[in-house]
């Protein structure tokens, strides 16, 4: 394992003490954050992202009004790799309110946004990608989902309108755009026109049950045409299995992620699966805890391991290190970052260090 103190980058909502994006090195062989000061200002910058080159990163600002109009809006930053600070290159809106997700497709080429309130995904293009002159350029692309879908009112006081909450790419030929809209219990499809324009034209939809509410998905890295989804506000895992010569999810398995006996409120957040692909996390907010299970090596099916307390309350965000040795969990509620150190044979979770932060909200490493 590696000795070199690894950059690490957290993000969170500017409404109490923080006014920004802080950055942290972490120990890869004792898992343990070390805080290094704000590496930039920043409004709302709920979710990160990295260039394909490790050259830049990306904030999404979760507001509802950017220069007058009825948008959040990105930032695209540089590096100083001696002293980790962020300098801010430029911004462009995000094409909705309050985005909340993003990335950057393999090429490098385009930045893609979910805005939950607005409703829409969008494709900013990246200029110059990869070198010192890159920036964000002007909006592409911005399907508006209430063009297309209803609301489903499901859950009346989250589903009366559409809320995109996750958009990503397929893990092959990255023909297809995904996203999760939580208003509309819908999982939509696009097809990405990635070599020319950079637009999304709307080619399937996969209609979850009536108030489940998707949120974030994962492909499995073993399995490339598995697919799994985990919904906010029934709290289930979908597995779905992606047809990529039509462009469609099909349903496999469900399952549920809390505790048969837990009757408390609990909303599902993020999802992801080991680097070594054996084991699939979510976390649980309310019943704060991360749901474990494995997945067949044959056939991608889950199975409950169990439940690690997250050592918090409100478990918004966690990721793994490059080592895929440990977990970083967010907990906004409680203000904290808790390290876990994973067994890579059975999955289990064993808390090693936590760190104070207000309202983390996304947690990236630039490694």
């Amino acid at each position: 394992m590696t000795s070199e103190e690894l950059p690490v980058y957290v993000s969170g909502y500017t409404n109490d003490q923080s006014v920004g994006i802080y950055q942290y090195s972490f120990n890869p062989n004792t898992g343990v954050l070390t805080p290094k000061g704000l590496a930039a200002e920043s409004v709302n910058p709920s979710y990160l992202t990295l260039h394909t080159s490790n050259q830049h990163l990306y904030s999404v600002n979760e507001v509802g009004e950017y220069k007058g109009q009825k948008t959040g809006y990105v930032s695209a930053y540089t590096r100083n790799k001696e002293t980790g600070q962020l300098t801010l290159v430029n911004e462009q809106p995000s094409g909705g309110e309050d985005p909340c997700h993003a990335t950057v497709d393999a090429t490098g080429n385009y930045l893609l946004v979910a805005n939950y309130s607005g409703g829409s995904a969008s494709v900013i293009p990246i200029r110059n990608p990869g070198t010192s002159e890159s920036i964000l350029g002007e909006m592409v692309s911005n399907p508006i989902h209430s063009q297309t879908y209803q609301a489903t009112f499901g859950v009346p006081d989250r589903q009366e309108k559409p809320h995109v909450h996750s958009i990503d790419l397929d893990p092959i030929a990255q023909h297809y755009v995904f996203c999760n809209d939580l208003g509309c219990d819908a999982l939509v499809t696009y097809k990405f026109d990635r070599n020319n324009s950079g637009t999304l034209t709307n080619h399937s939809t996969f209609e979850f049950p009536k108030g489940t509410g998707p949120r974030h998905l994962k492909f499995a890295p073993n399995h490339n045409n598995f697919c799994y989804v985990l919904s906010e506000l029934s709290n289930d895992v979908y597995m779905l299995e992606f047809n990529f010569h039509e462009g469609k999810f099909y349903k496999v398995q469900q399952i549920h992620a809390l505790p048969e006996d837990w009757t408390g409120e609990n909303l599902g957040s993020e999802i992801d699966i080991s680097p070594n692909g054996k084991f699939l996390y979510v976390s649980m907010r309310g019943y704060d805890a991360i749901t474990i299970f494995e997945i067949d090596e044959w056939n991608g099916k889950l199975s409950l391991v169990g439940y690690q307390n997250t050592g918090g309350k409100h478990p918004r965000h966690f990721t793994f290190d490059p080592t895929g040795s440990f977990i970083l969990i967010g907990n906004k509620d409680s203000d904290n970052i808790v390290v876990c150190k994973i067994n890579p044979k059975t999955g289990v979770l064993t808390q090693v260090s936590s760190v104070s932060h207000v309202q983390p909200t996304c947690i990236k490493f630039w490694a």
